[in-house]
C-alpha cells in the first residue's frame, strides 16, 4: 500500500493534520507514504489531480484507489488503512 499525502502551508486543515500524520508514522513505520506540497511540487501534484479542497490523502494498492479530502479524524485515516492492509 502506498498512501500518498497533498498539502499546502497555506491550507488550515493540512497544517492541524500534521500532528496526526506523525503520530501515524510513528505508529506504523512500515507505511510507504509520500508527500507533496501543493505550491512547491506541482508536477507531481498534477499526476493525481487532486482538485480545489486540500488536503487530499490518496490510498493507493494493487491499481486500487480510494481519496479522503479535506480534514481529517486520525481514527478514519486508521480505518482506511486497516482496510487496505487487509485486502
Amino acid at each position: 500500500m502506498k498512501i500518498i499525502r497533498i498539502n499546502a502551508v497555506w491550507c488550515s486543515g493540512c497544517l492541524s493534520m500534521k500532528k496526526i500524520w506523525k503520530e501515524i508514522e510513528s505508529e506504523y513505520p512500515d507505511l510507504d507514504i509520500v508527500s507533496y506540497d501543493y505550491d512547491f511540487d506541482k508536477r507531481e501534484v498534477q499526476k493525481y489531480n487532486p482538485g480545489k479542497v486540500l488536503p487530499v490523502i490518496i490510498f493507493m494498492k494493487d491499481g486500487k484507489e480510494t481519496r479522503l479530502i479535506g480534514e481529517q479524524k486520525k481514527e478514519t485515516i486508521l480505518k482506511m488503512i486497516g482496510e487496505y492492509n487487509e485486502n
